[in-house]
């Protein structure tokens, strides 16, 4: 018996199967070069907007000389003498940060979860961060001219121990802004809290012997001056 041969068609079969795969295969990866181009392009923006307003973050602390007020505090040893060197750090962070928010939103667009998830936790970092090194600079400056304020003040000249007062001064002012500044950038400070408690006591106590040794060599010596006096004034009732 003869079997007329059939045409493999399009319309069923293994030919359709592979051409509906190749299909499928190019329109998926036409939607992904489209999420990856807009993604380029949103870092595209987020790096020349990053770069513009760190340029001018930096160029507004030059004028309001950030520099020297950063060089008045025990920040400015990480700067050294460079010139402008903390208003650039300061105009770098403001460029990155933008940036990485910039990469955030590029990420998230092409559906990266693990990376934006890690950029996110990231990102709401930073401004803590910066408060807290604000705080620090700020903190630091206002210290320093306490101290100042301390060691020419009347009472600590007449007690001729001005420096004494002025680092006992300096080191309470610089602890707590240190307290404070690592706090507000999420940093656990317990641990400083307990050391803080022990140093008060600490210093407290030695406050206190030292008034005590005081007060006791006062009366010695005032009991030795005048324990003649009371032995005439005796002798004579």
């Amino acid at each position: 018996m003869y079997v007329e041969p059939q045409l493999l068609t399009t319309d069923s079969g293994f030919p359709r199967q592979f051409i509906d795969a190749l299909q499928g295969a190019f329109l998926e990866s036409i939607g992904i070069l489209s999420e990856v181009f807009v993604a380029v392009v949103i870092l595209a923006i987020g790096w020349f907007i990053a770069g513009k307003v760190g340029d001018v973050v930096e160029r507004v602390s030059l004028r309001a000389e950030f520099d020297s007020t950063v060089s008045e505090t025990p920040l400015g040893v990480l700067f050294g003498n460079r010139n402008g060197a903390a208003a650039a750090a300061l105009g770098t962070i403001v460029k990155y940060y933008i940036f990485l928010v910039a990469v955030f939103a590029a990420l998230d667009h092409i559906g990266f979860t693990v990376l934006t998830q890690w950029i996110e936790g990231a990102v709401s970092y930073v401004p803590a961060f910066l408060g807290g090194l604000l705080v620090l600079i700020v903190g630091f400056y206002i210290s320093d001219f306490a101290v100042d304020s301390v060691r020419e003040s009347t009472t600590a000249q007449k007690s001729g121990f001005p420096d004494i007062f002025a680092d006992v001064t300096k080191a309470l002012l610089y602890f707590v802004v240190v307290i404070i500044g690592l706090d507000t950038m999420g940093v656990s400070v317990g641990i400083l809290y307990t050391f803080g408690e022990t140093f008060v006591l600490a210093l407290g106590l030695a406050f206190a012997l030292a008034v005590g040794i005081a007060f006791g060599w006062g009366g010695k010596e005032y009991v030795a001056q005048n324990v003649g006096d009371w032995h005439e004034d005796k002798s004579e009732n």
